[in-house]
């Protein structure tokens, strides 16, 4: 097939989670003999595309989608939720109608819900089946942020927001082929948000190196949190841990170590900094930085879709505590393949746990990494992508 790919951001390198779910669509999809064209938002400098031209043919348009407080402000007097607006661009919409005009595609694939006025161009101008790739369920994320905020007037302003986005995206939802969701419990909320919209469930994966056995010396007593930290969820993650959990980890374990990886780290979380939680910015080698530390975590109280991350230490064989949100979506069992708490007692206990019990730390690795082979690998995953792709075909008439 022909393919369009709309996403928000090139993704690479593969430095967080959402390059990571985008890239390998693209990577895997041309492997299985697609010819795939990417159309995404430059949001740096000239960035590397070199990689990706491996897999697609890339077009770029320069754009910046940074936060501002004036752009904040001036949504007040828009429709349009502020999240979804700083993706708007004419010069996007110049470049996709170009690309229309001069290529024939069989399918296009958005990836994203802030993409999605793109997508609907692409069915009303020039008839297109369109498939949306929901990582996330937005309007999910920003209720769950929602409930953690404390300052009266930015709640004000987020219950704002979120009336308009769940309007959004109920209304971009309906008008696609078909969307892909990641979880069935994204399923079911889309469901409620917007009953006719087509939906169908494609998780997402893990890469094959993280599978590789490299040899490295696990270092005691060291917990490692891994992600970029210009999401949201990956802040409020590791506060909640450093302020709630980490303390009574230490209280039993003094000499414990907290390794954060991952860029774009915050004031609030780089204050942090000392002898025992160390800030490590973007790693090249992300693999033997984690599998030195004895487990990962995942203590989400925001998010929606799926945390890549837990799948990846699955497959490199350190064990996940994780809450319930940050699971969320995994087949994954406490006890016999993660631990979960949702507490900050229950969270610290169970990480001592993991520190205390040989045979326990082996049953969780051992059949987490099982699951994540059965059930976790791109190359499956993309197959079903295939099949929504067909379905939405079919259904274009």
């Amino acid at each position: 097939m022909n393919i369009l790919q709309i996403a928000p951001q090139v993704p690479y390198p593969l430095n967080d989670g959402g390059k990571v779910g985008i890239y390998n669509i693209t990577k895997h999809l041309s492997l299985r003999g697609h010819n795939v064209t990417l159309l995404c938002f430059d949001r740096g400098k000239n960035s590397d595309i070199s990689e990706l031209q491996k897999f697609c043919t890339v077009v770029t348009v320069q754009h910046s989608t940074n936060n501002s407080a004036i752009g904040a402000l001036l949504n007040i007097f828009s429709n349009v939720p502020y999240n979804i607006s700083k993706y708007f661009s004419k010069e996007f919409e110049t470049q996709l109608r170009q690309l229309l005009s001069q290529k024939k595609f069989d399918i296009v694939h958005v990836d994203h819900l802030h993409m999605a006025h793109y997508g609907v161009i692409c069915k009303k101008e020039y008839g297109l089946p369109i498939v949306l790739r929901e990582h996330n369920i937005e309007s999910t994320i920003l209720e769950r942020y929602r409930q953690t905020v404390e300052i009266p007037i930015l709640k004000q302003y987020l219950d704002i927001q979120l009336k308009r986005l769940n309007i959004y995206e109920a209304q971009y939802t309906r008008e696609f082929n078909y969307c892909a969701v990641i979880t069935p419990e994204d399923l079911r909320r889309l469901k409620i948000l917007q009953p006719s919209a087509s939906t169908y469930v494609v998780p997402a994966g893990v890469s094959n190196e993280y599978f590789e056995d490299i040899v490295v010396i696990k270092e005691p007593y060291t917990i490692s949190f891994f992600g970029g930290f210009d999401w949201i969820p990956n802040q409020d993650a590791l506060y909640w841990f450093i302020q709630e959990i980490f303390p009574a980890v230490q209280k039993k374990y003094p000499q414990t170590k907290l390794v954060v990886i991952g860029k774009n780290v915050p004031t609030k979380l780089k204050k942090f900094e000392s002898s025992t939680i160390l800030f490590k910015g973007f790693v090249e080698n992300l693999r033997s930085e984690v599998k030195k530390t004895q487990l990962t975590i995942a203590p989400y109280r925001i998010g929606g879709g799926m945390r890549l991350k837990i799948l990846e230490s699955f497959a490199m064989k350190v064990p996940v505590v994780a809450t319930a949100i940050g699971c969320e979506g995994i087949e994954c069992t406490h006890g016999q393949n993660i631990l979960i708490g949702d507490t900050p007692e229950e969270f610290a206990q169970l990480v001592i746990n993991l520190f205390e019990d040989a045979t326990l730390h082996r049953t969780i690795t051992d059949n987490a990494y099982t699951l994540a082979k059965r059930l976790y690998t791109w190359e499956s995953i993309v197959e079903s992508l295939e099949s929504v792709y067909l379905r939405a075909i079919r259904s274009n008439v």
